[in-house]
């Protein structure tokens, strides 16, 4: 057990000794950076529509009825001052 403890010590080692100096980095730090850098690339697809679908999509009569009526519903509720949800307490 002892063999193959020092055996990952030492090739953990030998792997930071050799990395660029991308990977020495903190492992959270270079995640968020991935991370912004995918979030970033997949905005810009979103907002130059380059990868949109051509045709155009629709929902069902039936779908699209109940949702205008619920739309249309929400404006006979009167919007409160304060939203108190006491279904989450802390």
């Amino acid at each position: 057990m002892k063999l193959i403890l020092f055996s990952v010590v030492f090739l953990a080692n030998i792997q930071m000794a050799l990395a660029s100096p991308e990977q020495t980095r903190d492992p959270a730090e270079l995640m968020r950076t991935q991370q912004s850098s995918a979030t970033a690339r997949l905005l810009q697809l979103q907002r130059s529509g380059e990868v949109a679908s051509r045709s155009e999509q629709r929902l069902p009569g039936p779908a699209q009825n109940k949702i205008y009526e619920r739309y249309i519903n929400s404006f006979s509720h009167p919007i409160p001052d304060i939203y108190i949800n006491e279904e989450f307490n802390e």
